[in-house]
């Protein structure tokens, strides 16, 4: 073996690798387009959606349940669409700590704590896929709404 084949495969390494990094890149550039693009969509379809329906179990929250299904993020809890079309994950909690039980109220709905939180972090086929499942839930609804 002579030393331009010794270098030589490093290099080819090196330029798979690069390769490789790019087209990934690119993938991730296009899923992210693609959900922009199906976000813009879900927007849309939640504002045509009146009467936002309240989310089941909720108290004080509206919205759509997103299914998980396709996520690769198994760490995500509840997602929801909201009335203005956005994904948001909705997080319930009992407030037995706050004002509320400081002054002896023993009604649960007065503790109780739903708060929205805007997902980060989501990879872009992560976002997508709970675009275009938000988007199927909420035109199913859509299409069995009274006109």
């Amino acid at each position: 073996m002579s030393d331009s084949d010794l270098t030589a495969a490093p290099r080819q390494s090196t330029q798979r690798t690069v390769r490789n990094q790019l087209r990934r890149r690119l993938a991730d550039e296009a899923l992210s387009a693609a959900a922009d693009q199906i976000e813009a969509l879900l927007r849309e379809a939640a504002l045509e959606l009146r009467p936002f329906p309240p989310f089941p179990g909720a108290f004080f929250t509206m919205g759509v349940e997103v299914e998980p299904d396709g996520v690769r993020d198994k760490n995500i809890g509840c997602v929801i669409v909201t009335e203005e079309g956005a994904l948001r994950e909705l997080q319930l909690s009992f407030d037995d700590e706050g004002p509320a039980a400081f002054l002896g109220a023993n009604d649960p709905v007065s503790m109780r704590d739903e708060t929205l939180v805007e997902l980060e972090g989501l990879s872009a086929q992560d976002r997508l896929t709970l675009a275009l499942n938000g988007l199927d839930a909420v035109s199913e609804l859509l299409e069995h709404q009274p006109n």
